[in-house]
Order: structure tokens, then C-alpha cells, then sequence
């Protein structure tokens, strides 16, 4: 989509942005768990907050502005859905295998 955009740098700098922002998490799917979950829902927001003001305040398109729109709104529902809360899977506690 970035390739499709009038302005794909700025496409591909929040793209690679996102892609460490989430590889940084204490999450199941991040790589390296640098930050703890509960700073990176911050960061979640932070990051929303930060596509829609690109999209408000640089000299974008319309393709280019509805994209990071679209992305913010998708984050925002991930955001508001993810249960942040680190589960510890040990004895005595459902699921745990014994």
C-alpha cells in the first residue's frame, strides 16, 4: 500500500515504526520483550495519537491520509480489545499441566 501512496516514505516510516513498536512487546508474538505491557498499551494510544496527527498536520493526499486514518482506527479497536495482563501458566491454577 505504501507503493501506492503519493508519499510512501512517510507510509513506510510509520510501517517500520509499528513493525518495532510491536516487536519490542512483552507480548506472545514479540521478539525481543523490552517493554512491559502495560507501557505499551501506552504506546498503543501513543501510536494511534501519532497517525492521526500525521494525517491532520503533514501535506498529505487523500489516499495517503485516509490510509493512516484506517490504520489508527484498527490499532485503536486492537487497543481497546487486547487484555494487557501477563498470564503465568504454574500449579494450582486452570490449564496448568501437572
Amino acid at each position: 500500500m505504501a507503493a501506492q501512496s503519493a508519499h510512501p516514505r512517510v507510509v513506510g516510516a510509520y510501517g517500520v515504526a509499528l513493525l518495532l513498536h510491536a516487536a519490542v512487546a512483552d507480548g506472545p508474538m514479540g521478539a525481543y520483550r523490552w517493554v512491559p505491557r502495560g507501557v505499551h498499551r501506552w504506546g498503543d494510544w501513543a501510536f494511534a495519537v501519532a497517525l492521526v496527527a500525521g494525517a491532520v498536520a503533514l501535506d498529505l493526499d487523500a489516499r495517503t491520509r485516509g490510509m493512516l486514518g484506517g490504520v489508527a482506527a484498527m490499532l485503536a479497536v486492537v487497543a481497546l480489545t487486547t487484555n494487557y495482563v501477563k498470564r503465568e501458566f504454574g500449579r494450582g491454577q486452570p490449564g496448568a499441566r501437572r
